[in-house]
């Protein structure tokens, strides 16, 4: 008969938001207490914590290490054997870990930062801004993304960055206030005032940072991505297309000796036709091809356990859907 309180808990509404905010308000306290406890140690103590940390986790949260192991499957095959599997999984653990701690020490990291990074490609960023009319820069959930938009507003460029919620207010506020501190803005994708900010930002010649490279419920499209079709989200190419913006693509990885290279591509070459929505599939196409090619060159810093190939076509959701299946407002 299965669990009463299980089937209880899956048709109660309110049961499900009761449970969601007790353990949004575990997750949040966590957070602000390993950030306490981590801002009290050096920078280098920090990272061994991290690397520590995201070891446990890859024993300890048995759902997403199985998730992870059976992503890496998918994109490598039998390319990769099962321990070489295993290993970059954990790797990816550490890695998240690592950049958390890095978040937590970001003021050592900034008044490190000529030391902490070494950079390729500036120049690119400069040159799409001055045109005038405000860019694009799109990169994944790769190494650490959040230094990374963060490197760009310490070196003078003004930068939004265009997120998804998190789980939970709280996480949000955290995260926001983080992105505050260092000089990025936030525009929350699912917030109504979203479009005009992004025309604001537009308006300010604004770098606006886009992550492409997860399956979240927006407007998404079906394109390639290690062989296998996946829902991508097609709000920067989009953009890119309609308003005519130039996009660089920027990517951030550790470096062997510690601290992190950036590398910022050289502007894509965006093709324009009568057909909109084939150029922004296009273009769409393009960005996974991309960031598959970095994952390929760095598998252990990208986040294995999320589900990138889970998703049957929704309703409302799919730019590739007829109109007709969508939901009228």
């Amino acid at each position: 008969m299965g669990d009463p309180f299980k089937r209880l808990y899956r048709r109660s509404v309110h049961s499900r938001r009761v449970v969601r905010r007790i353990k949004n308000s575990v997750i949040r306290r966590a957070t602000v207490s390993a950030l306490r406890y981590l801002e009290r140690r050096p920078l280098e103590e920090a990272l061994q914590i991290g690397e520590r940390w995201g070891a446990l986790a890859f024993r300890r949260l048995g759902r997403h290490r199985r998730l992870a192991l059976e992503h890496l499957e998918i994109a490598f095959g039998r390319s990769l054997p099962p321990s070489a599997r295993e290993h970059l999984a954990r790797a990816s653990f550490i890695n998240a870990a690592r950049s958390f701690c890095e978040i937590a020490k970001i003021d050592e990291v900034r008044d490190r930062r000529d030391r902490y990074f070494e950079v390729e490609g500036m120049a690119h960023a400069e040159k799409v801004l001055a045109e005038g009319r405000g860019a694009i820069v799109v990169t994944g959930y790769l190494g650490n993304w959040e230094l990374l938009a963060s490197y760009f507003a310490w070196c003078g460029f003004p930068v939004a960055a265009i997120a998804r919620k998190a789980h939970g207010l709280e996480l949000d506020e955290i995260l926001v206030d983080f992105r505050k501190r260092q000089g990025v803005d936030t525009i929350l994708r699912e917030s109504p005032a979203s479009a005009s900010q992004i025309l604001r930002a537009m308006q300010a010649n604004t770098l606006l940072a886009m992550l492409v490279d997860q399956d979240t419920r927006v407007q998404s499209l079906p394109v390639p991505f290690f062989g296998r079709s996946a829902r991508t989200p097609i709000a920067a190419a989009s953009l890119a297309i309609r308003s005519e913006l130039p996009v660089v693509m920027a990517f951030i990885q550790r470096r062997s000796r510690g601290g992190h290279r950036i590398h910022v591509h050289a502007p894509l070459a965006i093709a324009r036709s009568s057909d909109t929505a084939a150029d922004i599939q296009a273009l769409t196409r393009v960005f996974n091809e991309r960031i598959e090619e970095q994952i390929r060159r760095n598998p252990a810093e990208w986040v294995w356990w999320h589900r990138r190939w889970r998703r049957a076509p929704q309703p409302g959701l799919d730019a590739d859907r007829p109109q007709r299946d969508r939901p009228q407002r």
